[in-house]
């Protein structure tokens, strides 16, 4: 979504279109400046310079036949949103289908997932595909729905997600293309991990060719070890896990839980419990440097 004044900046770019024989003002270059500092995008950096026409004659004479009304729907594209290769981010939609698990997986992990995939869309081509576990085992009764991921212990299986192109992970560092299985990790509560995170719940994902037995992790050395063993930053590889707002409406759903935060809310089943695990897996966002 692009910022609403680098919009506005446009829509007024559009409303000084000129005459061959107008005066420059000091405004009018303003404007022609403010966007290339502010646009990212290839597309969007040309297209409000080219909206606030040059003084000279010949750039004059040739936007000045672009009529008003498709340069205020232009505008309207920049303030309401653009395509996936122009804006910075776009959103991705839900799709949740029947397929197996991936078969990079181990058979000992694959036995333990869903066989329905819950997918992020990038256009028509899944960006993210996640299995998640079909029965979660918990540690204990949630005592509510804020502190369910509490009933969950440390390198339990989640799921496993299939990323399709290198993505950022929750710390900014490279999540490259690849199967990955998730357990849960908990942020260590040793003073070096302060304030970067509102939660500190993790999904640590572990390369499918690394993670080759259901209960061959059981540690936090050994789970952050798997996980960063092929990384640049020799950090785990994470995503973000949220307490869900509310549980209400039909599961699993896209939603808002921060700012600048999207995530996928999830009912997982409890294993040898009358009861389900909700939460949210955060698929876009990044820590508090």
């Amino acid at each position: 979504m692009m910022n609403a004044k680098i919009a506005m900046a446009g829509l007024e770019g559009c409303l000084c279109l000129k005459s061959e024989t107008a005066a420059p003002t000091t405004e009018h270059t303003e404007h022609t400046e403010l966007p290339e500092k502010k646009i990212n995008s290839g597309f969007a950096k040309w297209l409000i310079p080219a909206l606030c026409v040059s003084q000279s004659p010949s750039v004059s004479s040739v936007f000045s036949v672009v009529p008003m009304l498709l340069c205020k729907l232009i505008v309207a594209a920049l303030l309401f949103g653009l395509p996936a290769e122009i804006a910075r981010a776009a959103d991705l939609t839900l799709k949740v289908i029947d397929k197996e698990p991936a078969k990079e997986l181990d058979a000992s992990i694959r036995v333990k997932l869903q066989t329905r995939a819950v997918q992020l869309l990038d256009g028509d081509k899944p960006a993210y595909e996640f299995w998640f576990n079909a029965e979660l085992p918990l540690q204990s009764k949630p005592a509510s729905l804020a502190k369910a991921l509490d009933a969950v212990a440390q390198t339990t299986l989640l799921g496993a997600v299939s990323v399709s192109g290198a993505k950022r992970d929750y710390k900014d560092n490279e999540l490259a293309a690849g199967i990955y299985t998730m357990r849960l990790g908990l942020q260590p509560q040793d003073g070096d991990h302060l304030g970067t995170a509102d939660f500190i719940y993790f999904a640590v994902l572990i390369p499918a060719k690394t993670d080759t037995k259901l209960d061959g992790i059981t540690t936090y050395k050994a789970l952050t070890k798997a996980s960063s063993k092929d990384t640049a930053s020799s950090h785990p590889v994470i995503l973000s896990l949220r307490p869900a707002a509310s549980d209400a409406g039909e599961l699993p759903k896209l939603v808002d839980p921060a700012p600048d935060h999207k995530a996928i809310r999830v009912k997982i089943p409890a294993k040898d419990d009358k009861t389900s695990l909700v939460f949210d897996l955060v698929y876009q966002g990044m820590y508090k440097k």
